[in-house]
């Protein structure tokens, strides 16, 4: 995953925490606010439906990027929904702002340090013989005498 998104992710969790808070801080000055200039009930149950939307977009961004976004490619449906429901609920948030921003940004790493490609071990790989070595293949079987000569010869002529 590319470490810029990554980053931003984070930032974007971070903020979100923020907005959590000032939920809180409006839910707390509602009830401590005298009942003749309270808002209608509808704004404090509307406070309480952001702050579960944001616990929940904190959480899929969190599924996210877990485990240094090895597997966020897998994972991508939990950030697009965490950005849906971003942009849902507050679009002038900067936590939204920043999930915005790293949509356009490529999640995959273009160069990798000589330090990371020494020791970075990718799963989930798979490596595609070339046919010079499936041939190889087939003829150390055949003359194992694992495959007849027509067997070979129709392995050759489905590579070809």
């Amino acid at each position: 995953m590319n470490k810029t998104k990554f980053i931003l992710i984070i930032l974007a969790i971070v903020f979100a925490l923020g907005d959590i808070a000032w939920s809180i801080y409006d839910v707390v000055t509602y009830f401590m606010s005298s009942p003749i200039v309270r808002d209608p009930l509808f704004y404090l149950i509307y406070e309480f439906l952001v702050i579960a939307v944001e616990i929940a977009i904190i959480t899929l961004l969190t599924i996210s990027i877990w485990n240094n976004g090895k597997h966020f490619r897998s994972r991508y449906g939990f950030y697009m929904t965490a950005l849906v429901a971003a942009v849902i609920m507050n679009l002038t948030s900067l936590s939204t702002v920043l999930l915005i921003v790293t949509m356009f940004i490529s999640d995959w790493t273009w160069i990798k340090n000589a330090d990371e490609s020494k020791y970075h071990k990718e799963e989930n790989v798979i490596i595609v013989p070339s046919k010079q070595e499936i041939i190889a293949q087939l003829r150390q079987k055949k003359d194992n005498g694992e495959i007849t000569e027509e067997q070979f010869e129709e392995e050759i002529m489905k590579l070809l």
